[in-house]
């Protein structure tokens, strides 16, 4: 006589897809955290639109091709003789400027490459420095911290702010009317070129170019 097993009813086991989930969950659970806040959203910091108007050309003397000269706060240092040159990929603070703000000396970092100048001449910089650098007046004031490149060199400027430092406070400049403009968390910050600074510096320039002795032909 055979005898006949009845089968009760069978329940059914986890899919091949939901282990792989839950071994990966188990070993990996930093990884679907980054997935979740992928998804997740998060609130925008709004900031209002950044415009330029023509009452804002009062006290520039026109007709002008003059660079940007600013003053900022580096290390809670009031600096002048600030260059914003937006075809620098860097921004430079040189030796003498540095030597005033009173860094400590084991915050330079000295392995550095060179530095490729606006004359194809290859500058060897003393080293590097991240330093705070702020923008702009309280309440609508910027700052942010970024790399400078120490160059030893004869200049008049004191610090060159390239494109780095820009792009970080989101930096919209006009050129015509000397004049760069951010978002805060309280409006619209601006700083204003200095006209007279820009033109002063230009004269020192052609004052230390006239006073080198002229170049002497060799012949062998």
């Amino acid at each position: 006589m055979i005898s006949t097993i009845s089968r009760g009813p069978t329940l059914a086991g986890p899919s091949n897809r939901s282990v792989k989930q839950y071994v990966r969950a188990a070993h990996y659970p930093q990884v679907f955290g980054i997935e979740a806040d992928r998804h997740r959203k998060f609130p925008k910091v709004g900031w209002e639109p950044i415009t330029f108007c023509e009452e804002e050309v009062e006290g520039i003397i026109y007709p002008h091709d003059d660079p940007m000269i600013i003053r900022a706060e580096i290390a809670d240092y009031d600096v002048g003789r600030v260059l914003i040159d937006t075809r620098s990929s860097v921004n430079v603070i040189f030796a003498d400027a540095f030597k005033g703000l009173e860094i400590a000396d084991s915050m330079v970092n000295r392995q550095i490459t060179p530095l490729l100048s606006f004359s194809g001449d290859l500058v060897q910089p003393v080293g590097s420095v991240n330093l705070p650098i702020a923008f702009g007046v309280a309440p609508r004031k910027t700052m942010t911290y970024d790399q400078f490149l120490i160059v030893d060199c004869p200049t008049t400027y004191n610090v060159i702010i390239g494109r780095t430092a820009l792009t970080r406070v989101k930096a919209h400049l006009s050129p015509h009317m000397l004049l760069m403009k951010f978002p805060t968390c309280n409006g619209t910050g601006a700083v204003r070129g200095d006209q007279l600074s820009a033109r002063t510096c230009y004269a020192t320039a052609l004052k230390s170019v006239a006073c080198k002795p002229p170049m002497e032909a060799m012949s062998v």
